[in-house]
């Protein structure tokens, strides 16, 4: 079934959209030209993946090129690693860093999702609620555990 928003396919049987979240049950001329609840992938905006660093004690990480990356801290027995581990820059289970503390996911733009973690994840100075995407800026500060990172978008 071809979305009538963003005309991505659908599976037959689906009520929403699956890239922009669309109803799919109503007729097409019932639907309103409204906006995906968040940006549509970048290959949709025409917008390529933007690299991105983060910036910890002074110690820059550069946060694999992908749609998606987990930051926390790695298990000691090696069987779990983030894709950014911030084990090495003191992001230690006392610094109450998480193995899954929070993913950074790209929309057209850099966004940072607290993923449920124990001690929260700050952006400039606010809890984030988990589960939960919010726009991140170049030069934003995180507080990740205990643990200070400075976001550079490029």
């Amino acid at each position: 079934m071809k979305c009538p928003v963003c005309s991505a396919e659908n599976a037959s049987s689906a009520a929403f959209c699956e890239q922009c979240g669309a109803s799919l049950t109503l007729p097409e001329s019932s639907h309103p030209p409204a906006p995906p609840p968040f940006p549509p992938p970048p290959e949709r905006l025409g917008v390529p993946l933007a690299p991105c660093r983060l910036i910890v004690a002074g110690q820059t990480i550069q946060v694999p090129l992908k749609k998606e990356a987990i930051i926390g801290r790695a298990e000691s027995s090696g069987t779990w690693k983030p894709d950014v581990d911030l084990a090495p820059f003191g992001g230690k289970s006392e610094a109450g860093v998480s193995r899954k503390h929070a993913k950074i996911i790209w929309q057209g733009g850099w966004m940072i999702e607290d993923l449920n973690s124990t001690n929260g994840t700050y952006l400039r100075g606010q809890r984030l609620p988990p589960n939960q995407r919010t726009l991140l800026n170049d030069g934003d500060v995180l507080l990740i555990g205990n643990i200070e990172v400075t976001f550079r978008a490029q």
